[in-house]
């Protein structure tokens, strides 16, 4: 059993939202925020808020990856899109006609506005690549990311991470670069697929080597996980050890806490952890473990 027994071992004042309220923000402590010289953003879509509200606090060098909007995917995009179109007069279906065009318009205003933000001359990077373990036209590797990172020094760094399940692949090609990074705010995805259990039980051992938890959040888009009131999506902000103060005692804030979590989806109330799943992370591992080692039926 790994021990990640201080969830939240800072004061709360201490921590802050970036991003925006409601799904695409993260709470982070202000001493990551001074820490951090790099920001390195890996799943943009079409909310780059939080990395906006990161860069309102000091200036940094940022880099965001994402290849789902870059030139050639918008251009795959579009091309569906009118081949709908062309479907919508065949089947004499102006709906599927109007939100073709629709869909076109916010794919280009998206991309337009995402030029707009990501300028070099100002630091700000957008790299068209899904972050993968190998390198390709369409991916890159964390190796091949640090390799034009030497110059960072030790928790310079800051990784915001939503990139759709591909977090427990990845992850463990991090690990000789933890003494980089002051903190990750990641969203684990599918935690009610059995496979993804386990995998979300051996990343938090991977990262229990290096990191706290500060906090965390569920996101109320989607399921629970089975026999527990763990949501299969979690967001979770880690810190390294290194900074957390040696008097730092277990935290008793009940999730969400007021002021800093918003529900993900607006229609519905936010998901409320228990007490000991706020106060001991093993109260959460321990159901999903049992639910992870389960063998699955074929």
């Amino acid at each position: 059993m790994y021990d990640l027994q201080k969830l939240h071992p800072v004061q709360t004042d201490d921590l802050v939202r970036l991003g925006r309220d409601w799904d695409g923000g993260y709470v982070v402590s202000k001493q990551q925020i001074e820490k951090t010289e790099v920001l390195l953003s890996f799943g943009v879509n079409d909310d780059w808020s939080f990395e906006i509200d990161f860069e309102k606090t000091k200036h940094i060098k940022m880099l965001a990856f994402d290849y789902s909007v870059s030139r050639a995917a918008v251009n795959e995009n579009i091309a569906g899109y009118i081949g709908r179109i062309f479907g919508g007069f065949l089947a004499l279906k102006r709906s599927w006609i109007v939100l073709a065009l629709q869909d076109i318009k916010t794919v280009k205003n998206n991309h337009r506005n995402l030029k707009k933000y990501f300028r070099k001359n100002q630091d700000r990077y957008f790299i068209p690549k899904y972050l993968n373990t190998d390198n390709d036209k369409t991916n890159i590797s964390f190796d091949r990311i640090f390799e034009k990172l030497t110059d960072a020094g030790n928790l310079s760094i800051f990784i915001k991470m939503d990139i759709e399940g591909m977090e427990y692949k990845t992850l463990p090609d991090l690990s000789p670069y933890f003494d980089k990074i002051n903190g990750v705010a990641i969203e684990f995805h599918d935690l009610h697929k059995i496979n993804s259990a386990r995998d979300f039980e051996k990343t938090m051992q991977l990262l229990s080597s290096a990191f706290e938890i500060i906090h965390m959040h569920g996101n109320n888009h989607g399921e629970t996980v089975v026999n527990t009131l763990l949501p299969s999506t979690l967001e979770i902000t880690f810190m390294h050890k290194n900074m957390i103060q040696k008097n730092a005692v277990k935290s008793k804030a009940v999730y969400p806490i007021n002021g800093l979590d918003f529900p993900c989806n607006k229609e519905f109330d936010d998901i409320i952890l228990p007490y000991n799943y706020a106060e001991d992370i093993d109260a959460i591992l321990m159901p999903l473990k049992q639910y992870a080692n389960k063998t699955p039926y074929f």
